[in-house]
């Protein structure tokens, strides 16, 4: 808590009129529960700039808070979340549950998290301390990936099987259950936009693609039922190498927990593979032994074990779900320059092989 920001680091004073959406009591409080000391006082406030950040749900920014205490003076680094609303209309909001994690959750985890310094009760704003990272996620080795793919196994298995424990945390999303229906409007929505603007030329003037994501909309009970029939468990929601910190030592902190959610591992493991492949391809770590590190850790810990064809038929319809939750609504709204650059990765990741899991379990090509 009493490290200098680091020497790269852009500061700059605050300016005179409060700018943030906490209060100073909000932040005192936080502080001193941190540091343990009920006598602490700020005197000063500067801005940092994050370092290789990404997008993200909101607004993010550093700040380095400077105090006064009994057991001496010091400062430490914050990172100030504003989450903008909710990951979809009629969900949940992306900062209650981000809250709910570090507040609740955070304890049972297996991985660690950033601390949470104060928060308000809606997730409105969260202050968490700041995390200096050692090695950037373009810099990941594959013991990088494989570290975070074994993470997430020992997550899933920590509430493997706990769906309807987990209904205890209400603010947690259950996007294959009561939040289906959210999830699918946005999907028929977006879809409509993207036919009627002619959005994403390569793809509004292809039929036969058109045609698979229409059959995505019409077929969504059949995209889900095989994923709701697996065990549930706490996913991360998000969980990908930039929302993965590695430390000191190669240890690893995960955070971005807004889109934390309740259902089958599968899906988690699909978004780290294919976010990883988007992001930063070609991988030091392939596709293949990812999965099989997953596969391998769930059996070691929990006995679990599928044949191929059980394997292939979960990843196919975690494929096609999660196209259906999140990238039918992001190609109606990224901007048309971005998707042209990344054409063929577009193509790579998730156009093609969603076509060919369509054509598989859905009988349309």
């Amino acid at each position: 808590m009493t490290e200098s920001p680091p020497k790269d680091l852009e500061t700059a004073r605050v300016e005179p009129t409060w700018v943030w959406p906490f209060s100073r009591a909000d932040i005192t409080a936080g502080l001193r529960r941190r540091v343990g000391d009920t006598s602490l006082q700020i005197t000063g406030l500067s801005h940092f700039t994050i370092p290789d950040q990404r997008p993200s749900i909101g607004r993010v920014r550093g700040i380095v808070v400077a105090y006064q205490a009994q057991s001496g003076a010091g400062e430490c680094r914050l990172v100030v979340k504003e989450p903008r609303g909710t990951t979809r209309t009629g969900l949940a909001g992306a900062g209650r549950r981000e809250v709910g994690v570090y507040r609740s959750l955070a304890p049972h985890l297996p991985m660690a998290t950033p601390a949470l310094v104060a928060a308000s009760p809606s997730g409105d704003w969260l202050v968490l301390e700041a995390i200096t990272q050692e090695k950037t996620p373009d810099d990941w080795e594959a013991a990088d990936y494989r570290t975070a793919v074994e993470a997430l196994a020992q997550l899933h298995d920590r509430f493997w099987g706990l769906g309807e424990d987990l209904g205890t945390y209400t603010w947690l999303s259950r996007p294959l259950e009561a939040d289906f229906d959210v999830h699918l409007a946005v999907a028929a929505q977006s879809l409509e936009t993207i036919v009627q603007k002619g959005q994403l030329g390569s793809l509004a003037g292809a039929p036969a693609r058109i045609q698979v994501l229409s059959t995505l909309i019409e077929q969504a009970d059949d995209v889900v039922a095989p994923l709701r029939d697996q065990p549930s468990t706490l996913l991360h929601g998000d969980y990908w190498p930039g929302n993965i910190a590695v430390v000191s030592r190669g240890e690893q902190i995960a955070y971005d927990w807004q889109q934390t959610a309740v259902g089958p591992g599968v899906i988690d493991l699909l978004t780290f593979v294919n976010m990883s492949g988007w992001w930063f391809s070609p991988l030091p770590l392939a596709r293949e032994e990812m999965i099989e590190i997953y596969r391998s850790e769930l059996n070691d810990r929990l006995g679990i074990s599928w044949d191929e064809e059980s394997w292939s038929r979960q990843w196919d319809h975690a494929l096609m779900w999660r196209f259906l939750q999140e990238w039918i609504d992001l190609l109606a709204i990224l901007p048309d320059p971005l998707l042209e650059a990344r054409a063929g990765l577009l193509d790579g990741i998730w156009l093609d092989p969603v076509a060919q899991a369509v054509a598989r379990r859905l009988g349309s090509s």
